[in-house]
């Protein structure tokens, strides 16, 4: 029997040795991307991009959009860049250059920025571009969607039942997609008294303060003595001028009670939150679906705060049992 040589086993062994331990290697790695999908947390650190047409500072819709995303960044450890005060012409320029950029997703907080993300999109299938209330005809795009004429709805039934003028005041930012809010909230007043009438204040836009504050002041001389707005940044300088003319005011976003307690009834609270909480743990498990998604009061997304101390009892349950009819009809 021929003597075994020394080197060629030894170096037998070695490449034995080598292959065992790329194959372990390799199933630690399979391991943990199993784990991964099943957590649904992807194979790279995500990069997210939000974009705002106003301020992070507004107490409102673009600083609950940061504040939402920080709190996500914590759980999920994705690098975010932040864009405020965009022009709407720079919007398309800024949105390419984040998907030229590699960036996994971007949210546009807004619907001015559904129409240059559908110019975007087609060029960078691998980005997920994420926009508000407007449209999302390509694939790797999503619109969320509020439920607004119940909102409206309720809304005004609380406004009906707090005036005692017969005038309120509604100032709204002309776009399209305002339109079934203010429809609910003038049907529910309405209803509550044919005698009560609605002022409505028009401005150009969400962030229009100088336009806001006119009207305001417009619709206080003309008697209105509950005014509602559906703004950004322009919220906050509505509810001052009612503080200023010893009017009631209904906050919008966000609990703004605290802007003004004793003159602000309540406000309907848009939890942008519970948004971006969905969209972000779908996107990581890969089941973000395309197209529109559409929440409400149903889902909780849009509620109303807790009532001022000047709201009487009979309107809270009131309005409580219009909430439960508003859930059950829709």
């Amino acid at each position: 029997m021929p003597k075994l040589q020394p080197f060629p086993a030894l170096f037998a062994c070695l490449v034995i040795g080598l292959l065992l331990l790329n194959t372990s290697q390799f199933l630690t790695s399979m391991k943990h991307i199993r784990q991964m999908e099943e957590k649904g947390v992807p194979g790279h650190r995500l990069h997210v991009a939000l974009m705002l047409e106003g301020p992070t500072y507004d107490q409102g819709w673009n600083s609950s959009a940061l504040e939402s995303l920080t709190e996500l960044q914590k759980q999920y450890g994705f690098s975010l860049e932040v864009a405020s005060n965009l022009d709407p012409e720079k919007i398309t320029a800024a949105a390419e250059q984040y998907a030229s950029n590699g960036y996994d997703l971007i949210f546009g907080h807004g619907v001015i920025f559904s129409e240059p993300f559908t110019k975007v999109a087609p060029f960078y299938p691998e980005t997920r571009f994420v926009s508000f209330n407007g449209e999302a005809p390509h694939s790797n795009q999503t619109t969320i969607r509020y439920d607004m004429w119940p909102a409206g709805y309720l809304v005004g039934k609380l406004a009906g039942q707090m005036t005692r003028t017969r005038k309120v005041g509604y100032i709204i930012a002309d776009k399209p997609t305002e339109y079934d809010q203010l429809n609910g909230f003038t049907q529910a007043v309405k209803d509550t008294s044919g005698k009560t009438k609605v002022i409505v204040g028009k401005v150009s836009d969400f962030n229009d303060i100088a336009g806001a504050t006119k009207a305001a002041k417009e619709m206080i001389s003309k008697g209105v003595d509950v005014v509602y707005t559906t703004g950004d940044s322009l919220n906050l300088a509505v509810i001052t001028e009612a503080q200023r003319a010893n009017i009631y005011a209904i906050g919008y976003i966000a609990d703004q009670r605290y802007i003004a307690p004793n003159h602000v009834i309540a406000s309907m609270i848009q939890d942008v939150r519970q948004c971006y909480r969905t969209v972000m743990s779908q996107f990581t498990a890969g089941k973000l679906p395309s197209g529109s998604v559409t929440y409400g009061l149903k889902e909780g997304v849009n509620r109303l705060s807790s009532f001022g101390p000047m709201v009487p009892k009979e309107i809270r349950e009131e309005i409580k049992r219009e909430l439960d009819k508003l859930i059950q009809r829709r």
